[in-house]
């Protein structure tokens, strides 16, 4: 057996331990340190691209007290989770060396190097697990660094807005907590994923529901579905830009995939209902416009980009929520489209934070033409979330769209009408943002403004390519995910008989 993953892993946590002393001398360019741990990273994990259609499994026993308890640290690379890995890894990747300049006037840059990296690896390795108790540890270990490096490295009132996110998920995590211990009851106290999947069957259908429920607001205020939402806007708002980048661009994301992972095939019957799926996908919808909404009337750029972010995070869960291989397909690929996307447009705007000290876009315009590199790379994020063809959400939108038409959702022509309906909200604000930024009057006290270093425009520019070059081929990503959805449908349909 291979031990790639497990590698992986541990590669970034003593890469993050190792930081932490080299740090002190390195300061601000401790971030080509912290990129070069996670391009390792990411290396190895790109080395296993053609084993997932196994799955690929580790398994490591952890403790084994028979019929008592069973935790074992197994972790697995599959169509579901292959590519959410990867775009955790290029994300941060691109983030660590975004931050190089971003945080050049910042202090204890060792500390928030170390904490960035334990973040990312807390990520990955929720997203690899298969075991709930494992996946519990990795869970927490993405949500303390994130706590402190928005409490101390922020903008604002920071603490009571870590605070305020720190409690939200810490809410989520204990209905999460609940609903585990309940399946382990169930399962003989064996915590394996895998092995539950086998149990499901077993459980009553009114502890099915108690459990859908519960899990569905745990993950979902990590995903900050409305109305579970209220940390979101100014966690995003407030957080150092590159933990922006990462908050929005894939950590709640990994609430979305433990639906699919564990929510999904454990409750199938009651998920799989069309009172239930029309019910989520309305939720869905709410998010979608509510979020849009609140972004249109927006005059901060990171505020309209958080509310963006819901709105966002509502279409991947559309696509969950409609229960089917190509609806799940369109979520995964929007996941990798949102990460490259929307994180390239919080660039965007930590670029105006230091460049130019403004984000208030009333403030604002006429920088195209100072900022014609910054300009050109925010039109592209811009269209690109507003689902534009030739960038890769529009085919994740599409995918979404299709798989809703076609699953047993009540009434879905009408919500596949509202849902397109939302892309052209998500076109309003973009193209508002757009105009108020870098288009109409420069105002006199912006002159000067000019654009970045490259340390800050070649992460960009790469995250623009990537989000291009899928959206006109985008073979590259779906190769990874859609030779898995069928059979991952037909084995919890053969697992509920």
């Amino acid at each position: 057996m291979s031990s790639i993953l497990l590698i992986s892993i541990l590669w970034l946590y003593i890469g993050a331990v190792a930081i932490y002393p080299i740090g002190r001398y390195l300061r601000n360019k401790t971030g080509y340190l912290s990129a070069f741990i996670i391009g390792v990273a990411t290396l190895l994990y790109l080395s296993i691209a053609n084993d997932i259609s196994s799955p690929y499994v580790e398994e490591y026993h952890w403790v084994l007290i028979p019929q008592v308890l069973k935790i074992s640290f197994a972790l697995v690379a599959d169509y579901v989770n292959y590519i959410i890995g990867l775009t955790i890894l290029i994300v941060t990747f691109f983030a660590a060396i975004y931050s190089v300049t971003y945080m050049e006037h910042e202090h204890a840059l060792d500390a928030y190097f170390f904490l960035y990296t334990v973040y990312s690896a807390g990520m990955l390795g929720a997203v690899l697990s298969m075991d709930l108790i494992q996946f519990l540890f990795f869970w927490e270990a993405m949500l303390v660094p994130s706590y402190i490096l928005i409490g101390v490295w922020g903008y604002g009132d920071r603490r009571r807005v870590a605070y305020k996110y720190f409690i939200y998920t810490q809410l989520g995590t204990i209905l999460l907590i609940i609903s585990f211990a309940i399946l382990g009851l169930y399962s003989n106290g064996n915590f394996d994923i895998s092995a539950i999947y086998l149990i499901a069957h077993k459980i009553p259908s009114n502890i099915r529901l108690l459990l859908a429920g519960l899990m569905i607001a745990g993950f979902g205020v990590k995903m900050a579905i409305v109305p579970l939402h209220g940390w979101l806007p100014e966690a995003h708002a407030e957080a150092p830009t590159p933990i922006s980048v990462i908050l929005s661009g894939v950590m709640i994301e990994v609430g979305l995939y433990a639906l699919i992972r564990i929510t999904l095939p454990l409750t199938f019957p009651t998920w799989h209902s069309s009172d239930m799926m029309t019910l989520l996908t309305i939720l869905a919808l709410i998010s979608m416009f509510y979020g849009g909404m609140m972004a249109l009337v927006q005059d901060d750029v990171k505020r309209l980009l958080a509310y963006s972010s819901i709105s966002q995070m509502g279409y991947m869960f559309l696509g969950v929520a409609a229960a089917n291989p190509i609806s799940i397909e369109g979520s995964i690929l929007h996941v990798f489209s949102h990460g490259l996307l929307k994180g390239l447009l919080f660039m965007v705007a930590g670029v105006l934070i230091h460049q130019i000290g403004i984000r208030d876009m009333r403030k604002l315009g006429g920088l195209a033409v100072k900022m014609p590199i910054t300009a050109s790379l925010a039109v592209i994020g811009a269209m690109g979330i507003a689902g534009l063809p030739g960038i890769s959400s529009f085919i994740s939108e599409f995918l979404i769209f299709t798989g809703v038409f076609n699953s047993s959702i009540y009434n879905k022509i009408l919500i596949l009408f509202m849902a397109v309906l939302a892309t052209g909200l998500t076109a309003a604000y973009m193209t508002l943002f757009i105009k108020r930024v870098f288009f109409g009057p420069l105002p006199k006290e912006l002159e000067n403004a000019r654009d970045p270093d490259m340390n800050m425009i070649i992460p960009m520019t790469l995250m623009a390519v990537i989000a291009i070059v899928v959206g006109v081929y985008p073979s590259i990503i779906l190769d990874y995910i859609a030779p898995g959805m069928e059979p991952f449908f037909k084995f919890i349909r053969e697992v509920w008989g």
